[in-house]
């Protein structure tokens, strides 16, 4: 690898996971985004507000209405105004895509032990340690 840029680095492996993982959840018709929606739904007992996955995935509520829209189309979730807030709108897991979900929970675990499958566990907890430092870094600062 000619370039090794720190951020040059975090850009090409997040860019070799999503590759990777896109081309494992094709037959599925999810994306690695759509994915990373049904485990967290998973891991909220199935539903959850647009805006808690909106902070879960921190992107905007544009960008959760086209992942929730397109997840709607493929009978992953389904959605709805919430009768007690009607600024919310509920977004849960199809019993179809329940299994999914918990399926997504496991290929993140194993992508993840094999991503780190030559470090220690004192090399692991060091490198989160450095990368959650660089997060927090990030976002003490506007961009210019």
């Amino acid at each position: 690898m000619k370039n090794r840029d720190i951020g040059y680095l975090i850009k090409s492996i997040n860019d070799k996971l999503k590759v990777r993982a896109d081309a494992e959840l094709k037959d599925c018709h999810l994306t690695l985004s759509q994915s990373r929606v049904l485990a967290f739904l998973n891991s909220c007992g199935g539903q959850a507000t647009q805006k808690e996955i909106e902070d879960f995935m921190e992107v905007s509520h544009p960008t959760v209405v086209g992942i929730v829209t397109r997840m709607e189309q493929n009978g992953h979730v389904v959605s709805w105004i919430d009768p007690k807030d009607r600024r919310n709108k509920i977004v849960q897991i199809t019993e179809q895509s329940a299994a999914l979900g918990r399926d997504m929970q496991r290929r993140v675990a194993a992508n993840e032990k094999r991503m780190l499958e030559s470090l220690s566990e004192e090399d692991i907890e060091t490198l989160t340690g450095w990368l959650i430092t660089i997060y927090d870094n990030l976002n003490r600062y506007e961009p210019e």
